[in-house]
């Protein structure tokens, strides 16, 4: 008795693909906000429609990275958990590089 399965040739495609997104992104990776806070993720979790107005309403002027470096990290994490579904700037940028990975794998 035998068992004919098709899909194997498929599937081996989808993980060979798999494989070499995987390999594109080992190691460190600079991702600019814009990229890693899409506007589907900042719809999602926050009160705001991108990265840009979530900064923009805060307090503080960041226009640059050296600007965001000298926000006080516990004064931000309360406007994050005031103003997103996450208690703190760590877990928001977390989910944030999670969904990343998962778009870059998937591509």
């Amino acid at each position: 008795m035998s068992v004919e399965i098709k899909g194997f040739e498929e599937l081996a495609g989808k993980l060979d693909r798999l494989a070499e997104n995987a390999d594109s992104i080992d190691g460190e990776n600079t991702v600019s906000f814009d990229e890693l806070f899409t506007p589907e993720f900042m719809q999602t979790y926050t009160e705001y429609d991108s990265i840009e107005s979530f900064f923009g309403q805060s307090r503080w002027t960041v226009e640059t990275q050296d600007d965001f470096k000298h926000i006080p990290e516990d004064d931000f994490d309360r406007y994050v958990d005031d103003h997103t579904g996450f208690n703190s700037w760590e877990a928001m940028l977390s989910a944030a590089a999670r969904e990343w990975t998962t778009r870059q794998l998937s591509a």
